[in-house]
């Protein structure tokens, strides 16, 4: 929270403007237009692959098969089902990677994370038995985000990816921030989830839940300005679907974030070491608890002071680095 508060005071400066109101987390606050990655899907393919390549050999010949068995719908195209997802097929043992890029950064950063999830079926193909493939979620997800990290320094041309080195360094930045953001965020939808759960009666009365996603918000998310708009800040709760959908999933997105950073942090000591260990613990798939699986890939099933605290300083270290 004190990173976060510092980030949106930082991006209020930036602006020029007295308060930050919601629509100020919207804009580059530098006014410059999008980053502009690619113009055609075949391109996001062929520098995503060379990304790939430079993290680790073995994850580069996974997405090469991808590409061979035609396992890849990038594009988007007019009729096409909205979103972005990795499936697995357990007879083929093969991934198979659905998205719709538009040519903008978050189809770099979609693809990079899809491409963990895909790794993760390759890694298991070993597996005998169906039951083992069934990967606990808060770890599916560290597969999948760990990839966004590893892959973030080949973002620029001269290592085969997209960017020049300052548009590289803004793509970084945008991403470091949003996770750094995120997790207020988590802290406000799993302590609302909680508390309905255990204020069943209470909960039963929309205002009830509107005034203590208001007091959550007010209490997680300081720094943006709800002035005018508090029915709005209220009734959030009913706009994100886990609350109303997946009774208690949201956090999992904030361990597997922790996780991916942990990882991520290895890899700037010892970059093979640090991508065996993340194989490795793909490899387990459902065989071993979550506990282990973290520890298997060299980060820390935890969301204590220290573990949280080491990772945001070294995020914040890189954004000040990347800003410099």
């Amino acid at each position: 929270m004190p990173l976060a508060s510092h980030l949106y005071e930082k991006r209020r400066q930036r602006l020029g403007v007295k308060t930050l109101r919601p629509w100020d987390l919207e804009v580059d606050p530098f006014g410059r237009p999008p980053l502009r990655p690619f113009h055609e899907a075949p391109e996001l393919e062929s520098k995503t692959a060379i990304i790939f390549h430079n993290v680790d050999a073995k994850l580069g010949e996974y997405f090469d098969i991808m590409r061979r068995e035609r396992l890849l719908d990038l594009e988007n195209r007019k009729g096409k089902a909205p979103g972005a997802y990795c499936i697995d097929f357990q007879v083929a043992k093969r991934p198979f990677i659905f998205m719709n890029a538009v040519g903008i950064h978050e189809d770099v950063l979609t693809l990079l994370h899809e491409g963990g999830h895909a790794f993760h079926v390759f890694e298991t193909a070993h597996l005998p038995y169906h039951q083992q493939l069934e990967v606990p979620l808060e770890f599916a997800e560290v597969a999948s985000t760990s990839m966004e990290y590893l892959g973030a320094p080949y973002l620029t041309a001269d290592r085969g990816g997209f960017y020049s080195i300052n548009e590289a360094a803004r793509a970084r930045v945008e991403h470091l921030e949003r996770a750094l953001l995120f997790w207020p965020y988590m802290a406000v939808v799993d302590a609302f989830q909680h508390w309905v759960y255990e204020n069943h009666a209470a909960a039963s009365d929309p205002s009830n839940c509107d005034a203590k996603w208001s007091e959550l918000w007010q209490r997680f998310m300081p720094g943006v300005d709800w002035s005018g708009l508090e029915d709005e800040m209220a009734t959030g709760w009913q706009r994100k679907l886990h609350i109303l959908q997946a009774p208690f999933y949201y956090i999992e997105y904030g361990l597997s974030q922790l996780g991916a950073v942990l990882i991520w942090r290895n890899a700037l000591k010892n970059q093979a070491q640090a991508v065996a260990d993340y194989r490795k613990a793909l490899s387990l798939g459902g065989t071993a608890n979550i506990p282990t699986l973290f520890a298997t890939a060299g980060a820390k099933f935890s969301f204590d002071e220290e573990t949280l605290g080491e990772a945001v300083s070294l995020m914040a270290s890189t954004i000040e680095e990347l800003e410099n």
